[in-house]
């Protein structure tokens, strides 16, 4: 038996039996059905997962530090420019990671740095920037670290991606089950897992030749049999998790019928949406129910005095 598939292509057959539309139909097409599920993917489901404070679509660029300036650009794929921390990476052996505090805008525009600030270290955010303060306080080649939510890849429709069936490391080639037809010498294309948590495999692969159904790029690494390819910063797959997928189809077929006029079908399907996300809480709160989170201050003088925390046997990090 096959291994179950979590691809746009049965996220369609998804939406469609939640909201009785023929497959013959002309009214959505692949592409309208990916569209309007990106549009209840970012705009309810994301941020229904992000609520529970449970970490998910975390992660971190080090950024190495303008010592002129102190200013950081905020990742342009973190979601609502928005970071989930900030920390000071010391140039130190061993390394130590500090957890910088944020000041309010009002105090370094009305205070500024000559009555008694110049030694704070901190930031503020302006604009989709946020800026190191004072600046006189970071030295040169520092880094700092930038714990963000990281947007996930737009939904490709079926047509528009190919699934590796094999890899030629040596060659950088790979082989699909179908190529699409847009893809053309010079596409840049990225890979996505097959498997939860459809976790971005490559992020970057440049299309050097094409011969159906081969494909040479200028790189295969982190790519493994069983990827989906398609053009960079899209998916085949819907990068949440996969107990959320039911919840998204719901809410698509909510806005299809919404579409075709049928208020009654929508608000049926608006209460089993509500009810999915019920469920969906269950499901995706507390990730590890037999440990409980501790809460620490992440600057005390416990854990600054020993670089990188010390650890009470039966207690955690302090």
């Amino acid at each position: 038996m096959a291994l179950p598939q979590f691809n746009t292509e049965q996220l369609i057959a998804n939406i469609k039996r939640r909201c009785a539309v023929p497959t013959s139909q002309l009214t959505f097409s692949d592409q309208d059905f990916c569209d309007l599920a990106n549009d209840e993917m970012q705009g309810s489901v994301v941020p229904t997962i992000m609520s529970t404070r449970e970490e998910y679509f975390v992660t971190y660029t080090d950024i190495t530090v303008n010592s002129a300036t102190g200013i950081i650009d905020i990742p342009s794929e973190a979601v609502g420019g928005k970071l989930r921390s900030v920390c000071y990476i010391s140039q130190t052996s061993p390394l130590i990671i500090v957890n910088l505090p944020r000041i309010n805008l009002d105090v370094v525009a009305g205070i500024g740095p000559n009555l008694g600030f110049a030694s704070y270290n901190g930031f503020y955010v302006q604009g989709n920037q946020l800026f190191l303060y004072p600046t006189m306080t970071v030295p040169g080649n520092n880094r700092v670290r930038l714990y963000y939510y990281k947007r996930s890849l737009a939904l490709a429709a079926p047509s528009l991606y190919g699934q590796i069936q094999s890899i030629d490391t040596l060659n950088t080639t790979i082989v699909l089950d179908s190529v699409p037809t847009e893809w053309v010498v010079g596409s840049i294309l990225n890979t996505v897992s097959s498997t939860p948590n459809f976790t971005t495999t490559n992020e970057a692969a440049i299309i050097t030749a094409i011969s159906s159904p081969s494909v040479i790029l200028n790189t295969v690494t982190g790519m493994i049999v069983g990827d989906y390819v398609t053009f960079q910063g899209y998916s085949a797959i819907p990068q949440i998790p996969l107990e959320a997928h039911a919840y998204l189809a719901q809410l698509t077929a909510v806005k299809c019928l919404e579409g075709v006029g049928d208020k009654e079908g929508m608000q049926v399907a608006q209460a089993k949406a509500n009810e999915l996300q019920k469920h969906l809480f269950t499901m995706i709160n507390e990730r590890v129910d037999g440990s409980i989170k501790r809460v620490i201050n992440p600057n005390g003088g416990l854990r600054l005095g020993a670089g990188l925390g010390s650890w009470r046997s039966g207690k955690g990090w302090l």
